[in-house]
């Protein structure tokens, strides 16, 4: 089995909303309005991160 590499990583959510339902594993939620990352379910596919027009969802390695 391959290991995921790098992340998600929340960097000033704005609280726009128009990441929600765009995760295909439901990996996005929200706490008071900000979004958070489940990295258990997040498979790195960026969906969430070419979405986010504030770039607030980024890529680390």
């Amino acid at each position: 089995m391959n290991e995921i590499e790098g992340h998600i990583a929340v960097i000033g959510c704005r609280k726009c909303g128009k990441c929600n339902n765009i995760c295909p594993h439901d990996a996005l939620y929200r706490v008071d309005g900000v979004v958070r990352v489940n990295y258990d379910l997040c498979t790195v596919c960026m969906e969430c991160v070419r979405t986010c027009p504030n770039k607030a969802l980024v890529y680390i390695e």
